[in-house]
């Protein structure tokens, strides 16, 4: 049945009494000791606790949530409480493996102990340069006196030499012997430095000139270490969020070779999954595939293949895409024992899970992000601690409760439902940011700072909107608000455009004739629609089929189109609108034209819900307020969207005044009635309508058509010359 809402029915109220503060200074004191509220996301909160307790390898989380949840905030918050008294992860240092240079050796160390040890090596690289050549030098005769090498000096300065590295190493062992933990090879490592400057004593015997002087300075470089990872500024296991992902900076790399001669082992670089090992690694789905579309070194093959190994070896990217031959560099690989925590839209989930379902194998946990959560006396203080929290640690000036009030009505309004709210609140900080900016010093904000903030945001993206009603007012698109006419009625389209989003009518019209096509949408057959709407068409098509099964098949021809419309149609709303056309149409009887109807429509004739509701309802009031109210004008929408009607004040008062109304129906014949100011009908036990109903005399029509149809068919047949 058709039913009118009512003023009380277009908004909900929120008395700022019923929240039990005057303003959110008050909850402060509460507010700071919750540092980061799941507000809404028990769920999620409780799948994510368990996701951190699993310190078994492999168990790695996928959170799953819309941008500005909080999604990442909070489970990152989690993860750093989580493992802020956990053990730290060692230091890992790149040594010379004489032997083999291009696999260096890895050491191990406490955390911190990396750049100790990298200092005390630079400190014995700076002596060696100058020591080493003076030890030397006492075991030559001058060769001005024309004699050789003193072999018994030369001995002496040997020996003098293997007792000075004895006691170089002696003080680097003393110093790291509790900060080590892989002492054998360290041991070893020391052994073949030591018989390594032994073994090439030339170099630092010819050591005149600025040539030989940086050959020498790149022999000793050899003494160096290249500290990979340096935990020392960690209180606990480290926490890592990667917002700028790529190959090098989530594996690592080696730098290309400078001119300066510098030790091959020196040029491994770690990425960030080396540097949580021993923690959690963050980082956004998004930004992986975005790499995968641009035909990079695959970010996702190799990550696969690192959580499925549990093992990582920095490799050179260039050589990875190219040859591995060109940079024979080969790291150790090392055991990695960290927890990643993918973070994901649920596009982009749905869209891995579909291409490389195989990946997500790797991830136990997964945490959903609920997008609303049922309004409450019990969430609405929930949310206003959440507004005096932002204001703390933000330095806002805190809100009056009409203020928070108002706030409360607007995450109503984000979601378009009388009973939840949005829990998109990283939407609500820079609002509350610009509300701030317009508050006095010293003073709370209050609704009057509110209501400018959102009058300013409408109108910084409100230019799309006004040159399309421009248009309308200016008759280069034809609307019209006013009258009755036959096969036109106006549709509500929901229009996005960048940041802004806004609903404007468009005329639908409808042209009927004898024939056997059916219905056809002429936006369509030039390929301007999506398969939402395409599959609203065949719908309309069948019900119409179904409801006047009397005269089939029907011998109808039957054009729909969008007037001026040319960037194409997508969704199945305007079904309801495109049927009272076609209905129209048939009948000549003409339609209430300051009515624009909005809807989808099952094989029934029930009337679905449709989305952005509150822009529809507002963009064709808006118009109608420019062109003239005139008391007759409104919008007819599915009843299943009452609960998301959320109107601005300016509309609520001019429904109460009567100059515009807002209806609904539950069956697509409630509106026909009101649009034709005839009733629809009902069928008897034959199938047959009332002559005076809008379906009997479609029925006539059709009845005429299958006559003219069959007339014209008979008389087209060529007669036989048997």
């Amino acid at each position: 049945m058709l039913s009118k809402l009512t003023p009380s029915q277009l908004n909900i109220s929120i008395d700022p009494q019923t929240l039990g503060f005057s303003n959110t200074l008050e909850l402060l004191t509460e507010t700071q000791a919750t540092t980061s509220s799941w507000i809404g996301q028990n769920r999620a909160f409780a799948a994510a606790s368990t996701g951190m307790r699993m310190q078994h390898a492999g168990h790695h989380i996928l959170v799953i949530g819309e941008p500005r949840s909080g999604r990442t905030t909070l489970i990152r918050n989690m993860a750093e409480n989580e493992l802020a008294h956990q053990p730290l992860p060692p230091d890992l240092v790149y040594l010379l493996n004489v032997q083999v240079p291009e696999k260096p050796y890895l050491l191990r160390l406490k955390a911190g102990k990396g750049n100790e040890l990298r200092q005390l090596l630079d400190q014995i690289v700076r002596r060696q340069l100058r020591i080493i050549p003076e030890l030397l030098q006492s075991g030559r005769v001058s060769q001005a006196e024309g004699q050789g090498d003193d072999p018994v000096l030369l001995q002496l300065a040997e020996t003098k030499l293997k007792l000075y590295l004895e006691q170089e190493f002696a003080q680097v062992r003393e110093r790291m012997q509790d900060s080590v933990l892989d002492t054998a090879l360290f041991e070893h490592w020391i052994a073949q430095l030591t018989q390594e400057v032994l073994d090439n004593l030339d170099v630092f015997a010819s050591a005149t000139g600025s040539e030989s002087d940086g050959m020498l300075e790149a022999f000793c470089g050899r003494f160096r270490a290249n500290v990979l990872v340096n935990n020392s500024g960690l209180t606990g296991a480290p926490v890592i969020y990667d917002d700028d992902p790529s190959y090098a900076s989530l594996f690592g790399g080696i730098e290309s070779a400078s001119e300066q001669q510098v030790a091959d082992f020196m040029r491994f670089r770690a990425g960030k999954l080396l540097c949580a090992n021993g923690g959690v690694l963050l980082l956004h789905l998004e930004d992986i595939l975005t790499d995968q579309q641009q035909g990079a070194n695959s970010i996702l093959d190799k990550l696969m293949r690192v959580l499925r190994n549990r093992k990582l070896q920095i490799e050179d990217a260039a050589s990875v895409s190219a040859n591995a031959a060109l940079n024979p560099l080969v790291s150790e690989a090392v055991s990695l024992d960290l927890k990643l925590i993918l973070i994901a839209s649920r596009e982009d989930y749905y869209h891995l899970h579909e291409q490389h379902g195989a990946f997500l194998e790797n991830f136990s946990v997964q945490v959903e992000f609920a997008e609303s959560m049922l309004a409450g006396a019990d969430a609405y203080h929930e949310l206003a601690r959440y507004i005096a929290h932002v204001c703390h640690n933000h330095h806002l000036p805190h809100f009056t409760a009409p203020a928070v009030a108002r706030l409360l009505q607007i995450l109503h309004e984000w979601e378009e439902d009388q009973a939840r709210v949005s829990l998109q609140l990283g939407r609500l900080i820079p609002l509350l940011q610009e509300i701030a900016a317009l508050t006095a010093a010293g003073n709370f904000a209050d609704v009057a700072e509110v209501e400018l903030v959102l009058s300013a945001v409408h109108n910084r993206h409100g230019y799309a909107e006004q040159q399309i009603r421009e248009s309308i007012l200016d008759g280069e698109l034809v609307i019209n608000v006013h009258g009755h006419e036959a096969g036109r009625i106006n549709g509500l389209t929901h229009i996005d455009v960048g940041s802004a989003a806004f609903g404007s009518p468009v005329q639908i019209s409808a042209r009927c004739y004898p024939g056997r096509q059916g219905v056809i949408n002429i936006d369509r057959e030039v390929k301007m629609t999506g398969p939402q709407h395409d599959k609203g068409m065949f719908i309309l098509q069948n019900w119409l089929a179904a409801t006047f099964a009397q005269q089939a098949p029907l011998t109808l021809n039957a054009s729909l189109v969008f007037e001026q419309e040319y960037h194409g149609v997508e969704g199945d709303s305007a079904s309801c609108a495109e049927l009272y056309a076609l209905l129209s149409s048939l009948s000549g009887l003409p339609l209430l034209q300051g009515i624009a109807v909005t809807g989808a429509l099952n094989q029934h004739g029930d009337v679905l819900p449709v989305g952005g509701i509150n822009e529809k309802i507002e963009g064709h009031f808006r118009l109608c307020e420019k062109l003239g109210l005139d008391g007759q004008q409104g919008v007819l929408l599915p009843a299943r969207n009452a609960r998301h009607v959320l109107l601005h004040k300016d509309i609520v008062r001019a429904v109460a005044d009567g100059k515009f109304h807002i209806y609904t129906m539950e069956h697509v014949l409630d509106g026909i009635a009101h649009l034709t100011g005839m009733p629809a009908g009902s069928p008897d036990r034959q199938g047959m309508y009332p002559d005076e109903t809008v379906l009997g005399r479609v029925q006539h029509t059709l009845q005429a058509y299958q006559g003219i149809y069959q007339r014209n068919h008979q008389f087209s047949v060529k007669p036989s010359h048997e």
